[in-house]
């Protein structure tokens, strides 16, 4: 069933979700590892669901929950089911409770889903067939969605996509990434109208551009996620671009989350995030203590509830994140679905590094067992101190137990990365040094001191 964004009433929509949500539900209360364990020992039985409007019965799903054993959150469907349903297509990845990331899983029936969401996500932003998309998310070690949901979406949509590959995503193929003049040139040659991607590697793309004298004439659109951006962030780019020969370009921000395998996007800035599949995800609003549903408009931890899914597929599940949502129709584009009318600010202890969401206890667990550490303090700041905009810099200042090597700090840096997937800057300090937070760093393992954009 192909999602619609404007449905004449709430009630027709709600009628629509309810029966898919309901084939969602059968296999759930059948065949899924941690609700049915869950709904036996609470008691919780089908009959009590049914519906969207029956959620609040159903108790919140944390991330300790998923990352704990995310097995048990992937439909254990029986052959005598559809094989669409039953086949995995992909796997991505979130962060996990320790070094290793968590998958997410999709079936041959959840990638469809994938593509027409994606497609939602581009007509929502006014993207038109004669758009090609400039892919600027890199190619990272393990598949967190990004990379390919941008060449998927093109896809979806029938319209070119140029992959731009920066970064090096493996020392076996140094030959496979580009370096920042590379992707420069890129720009500038392939006539793209969309850029997407993080917005400070985006910024940071502009600002080398104009010194090479790259021109970006056809540039229209810039989609950006993964990062906290403000009005003065959005003002800068469209600034750098107009710079460049754009004419009149438009930034648009999403709030992505890998358990949806996409995001919700702006119709217009200052409208507000959109669900852009209401018939594959619900969204709520709840008090982040008592878990009571908050009335719309209110500030609330929000929770996504899959409607349609039969790979890994959660209910009620806190995203870690508290924003104010409403389910009015867009007065802007006219669509009938929850949106975010602010900002989602993070509360679950998790902190973004360049667009990655990272658990500060999994660098700790990663590190701890380096025997040439004596202590360490991460912190996280902006490779530019006095500008807020410019990029992310994640930075690991050790003591050494012994003298320190050239190898000692590679290793380090070498496990920071595999651990969190954020390739740090790896300093040096003495065991008395004010860095190291006074043996603290295990109470904070990761001090952020990035100054927010307006």
């Amino acid at each position: 069933m192909a999602d619609d964004l404007t449905f004449q009433t709430p009630e027709a929509l709600t009628r629509v979700r309810d029966e898919v949500f309901g084939a969602t539900l059968d296999r759930i209360f059948d065949c899924h590892p941690h609700y049915r364990a869950l709904f036996a020992e609470r008691g919780i039985r089908r009959a009590d669901i049914a519906g969207v409007a029956d959620l609040p019965r159903l108790p919140v799903t944390g991330k300790s929950d998923y990352v704990s054993n995310p097995a048990g959150f992937t439909l254990d469907l029986p052959a005598s089911v559809d094989a669409e349903e039953r086949i995995v297509w992909d796997v991505m990845y979130t962060t996990g409770s320790t070094g290793d990331p968590t998958p997410f899983t999709s079936t041959s029936y959840d990638f469809l889903n994938v593509l027409a969401l994606n497609r939602n996500m581009l007509r929502l932003r006014g993207v038109t067939a004669d758009d090609t998309i400039l892919n600027l998310f890199p190619l990272t070690r393990h598949p967190h969605g990004a990379f390919a949901r941008a060449m998927n979406a093109a896809a979806a949509y029938g319209i070119p996509v140029v992959a731009a590959m920066p970064g090096s995503p493996s020392p076996r193929h140094p030959d496979l990434g580009n370096r920042m003049d590379e992707v420069c040139a890129l720009a500038g040659r392939s006539g793209a109208t969309i850029l997407w991607g993080v917005p400070s590697y985006i910024r940071k793309m502009l600002g080398r551009a104009e010194e090479m004298g790259v021109r970006l004439p056809s540039v229209r659109l810039v989609f950006v996620t993964g990062e906290g951006f403000g009005e003065e962030a959005r003002r800068d780019l469209v600034e750098r671009l107009k710079r460049l020969g754009a004419p009149d370009p438009r930034v648009s921000v999403s709030y992505g989350a890998t358990e949806m395998q996409g995001g919700m996007v702006e119709c217009v800035p200052g409208a507000g995030y959109h669900n852009p599949a209401p018939l594959q995800f619900a969204f709520e609003a709840v008090d982040p203590e008592t878990h009571e549903p908050v009335a719309d408009g209110e500030e609330g931890l929000i929770l996504l509830t899959h409607l349609d899914r039969r790979g890994t597929t959660m209910l009620r599940y806190a995203l870690g994140d508290t924003a104010r949502l409403t389910r009015e129709r867009c007065p802007h584009c006219g669509a009938l679905t929850e949106r975010l009318v602010s900002v989602p600010v993070r509360r679950d202890g998790f902190v973004k590094i360049k667009g990655m969401l990272v658990n500060p206890q999994a660098l700790v667990d990663g590190l701890a067992a380096e025997a040439g550490i004596a202590a360490f303090q991460a912190y996280v700041d902006k490779e530019d101190a006095a500008d807020a905009l410019s990029m992310d810099r994640l930075v690991i200042r050790m003591c050494p137990r012994g003298v320190a090597d050239d190898a000692l700090v590679r290793r380090v840096a070498d496990k920071v990365k595999a651990t969190v997937g954020v390739s740090p800057v790896v300093e040096l300090v003495a065991a008395d040094d004010a860095a190291l937070g006074g043996g603290n760093w295990k109470a904070k393992p990761i001090i952020d001191l990035r100054r927010r954009p307006d």
